[in-house]
């Protein structure tokens, strides 16, 4: 159960690439977890005989960075209706990070479009992505808070718009 639990971490840092490798070396990679051309399975395994006990427990929480290890954790952003990188609502960095904002959540769906929903998902994907992995900005994460598909049974929920 536990290696299950470790395992579904690992898989989800090295699925969502949150893995830092040098770029200077990578060719030369340190552990096999990082090389690209083992399996996510062979990859997973690694990781877990190479983690000390309390970097297991410590993957468990919203910061799973190893740095012994190299291995950059992500940490979260806000994306209800694109990232969120600075302006108005005061969010971190400064100066703010310029970044598509699409209509709010319920806006878009009340298009019916998948398609541009689609669009706008990889738009936001992309910027994610490109903030978090650029040297220049050193900053965001891979974990996009963003709306989701249950009821609002309490319109105070913030998540619920």
């Amino acid at each position: 159960m536990i290696t299950r639990v470790f395992g579904t971490i690992i898989t989800g840092i090295i699925l969502f690439g949150s893995l830092s490798i040098e770029k200077s070396n990578a060719q030369h990679y340190k552990y096999p977890f990082q090389k690209p051309n083992l399996s996510i399975e062979q990859r997973v395994d690694n990781i877990i005989s190479l983690l000390m006990l309390d970097e297991k427990i410590k993957a468990l929480s919203t910061n799973p960075s190893i740095p012994r290890l190299d291995i950059k954790g992500s940490g979260h952003v806000e994306g209800l209706h694109g990232l969120a990188q600075g302006g108005p609502a005061n969010w971190t960095p400064k100066p703010p990070i310029l970044t598509t904002i699409f209509p709010q959540a319920k806006g878009m769906g009340y298009t019916w479009d998948p398609e541009i929903l689609e669009k706008a998902v990889h738009v936001e994907g992309y910027e994610t992505r490109y903030i978090f992995q650029n040297d220049q900005y050193n900053s965001g994460g891979i974990v996009v808070r963003a709306p989701n598909a249950d009821l609002a049974r309490d319109p105070r929920w913030g998540r619920s718009e």
